[in-house]
């Protein structure tokens, strides 16, 4: 991996980084609950199927986490902000989890900056109405 110290940060959170960083979508996606609802400001994406194409798409524009700025984590919830490279450009992500069943079952996230005019721009295949 990178110089990203994931030591203290929860498995399931590292498992998907490592995911990220592999560009394995299917591995990424059995982090999910079957029920997960992730929360965007492009939308909502509810379940397996949406999820795995939306983030599908994410696998694209390499993004990778170079920093965690904040982290904390319980039992059954994470919360995280961390400076990201996409694209080549750095971002500023924002996280909370929600975990049933060992599994993420509530997703919600932001991205300040170019990956969030990428899924905006990028039709409506995930997205809720």
């Amino acid at each position: 991996m990178s110089e990203l110290d994931l030591s203290a940060c929860h498995p399931i959170f590292v498992r998907q980084i490592e995911c990220l960083e592999t560009k394995d979508i299917a591995a990424l996606i059995e982090t999910y609950h079957p029920d997960a609802v992730v929360v965007r400001f492009q939308g909502i994406l509810n379940g397996i199927k949406e999820i795995g194409e939306t983030f599908g798409r994410y696998m694209d524009i390499d993004a990778r986490y170079e920093r965690l700025l904040e982290y904390t984590h319980s039992e059954d919830t994470i919360f995280v902000r961390a400076v990201m490279s996409v694209r080549g450009e750095r971002e500023l992500g924002f996280g909370a989890y929600v975990l049933k069943d060992g599994l993420v079952w509530r997703h919600v996230a932001g991205i300040e900056g170019g990956m969030r005019d990428w899924f905006a721009d990028n039709g409506s295949a995930g997205h809720a109405g």
